[in-house]
């Protein structure tokens, strides 16, 4: 069960990659828009990968998604890439995450991602209202994400000083 972003209980996932990665690759689900009560019902119709890209403004679906949930345009929209310009249609929907965090009423955008195996890109619109923490540990990457964001996040700066000056002594 997804509970809807209101109730405030804190979720997160964590995610380790057998080696380096270069690219965040998690289970999504994707849901019709709607006001969620008991929240919706997870099935492979609407499970799908995505890849996050923090240099994304906005969160995509490719058309595979479109047919899947037969999602209907609710308008268009102008997306800019490194190399281009597009007019493309825009989509009204719910984007469940594996923490169980439902996102309500997401405004996505079509997109072609430059793989076949991914179907949705999740942008900054996501990522900024969590807490998003990437790592290499040991030969492994290391991806956590949480919702709501942590009031004490870890300060690196902080502890790169301590250490420091622990070695130093």
């Amino acid at each position: 069960m997804f509970e809807s972003k209101q109730k405030q209980q804190h979720r997160a996932f964590r995610f380790e990659y057998s080696g380096l990665v270069r690219y965040i690759i998690t289970p999504v689900f994707i849901f019709l828009p709607s006001v969620v009560t008991s929240g919706p019902i997870e099935s492979e119709k609407n499970h799908f990968k995505a890849i996050w890209d923090t240099g994304a403004t906005n969160s995509v679906i490719t058309q595979k998604v479109v047919q899947a949930l037969s999602l209907v345009p609710i308008g268009k929209t102008t997306v800019c890439g490194v190399n281009s310009q597009e007019v493309v249609d825009t989509y009204l929907i719910d984007i469940g995450l594996p923490n169980k965090v439902l996102f309500q009423n997401v405004v996505v955008s079509l997109a072609r991602l430059n793989t076949n195996d991914m179907e949705v890109l999740i942008g900054m619109d996501i990522i900024l209202r969590g807490d998003f923490l990437f790592t290499n540990l040991n030969g492994k990457s290391i991806f956590n994400f949480a919702f709501p964001p942590f009031k004490n996040n870890d300060n690196y700066v902080e502890k790169a000083t301590e250490i420091n000056r622990k070695n130093h002594l």
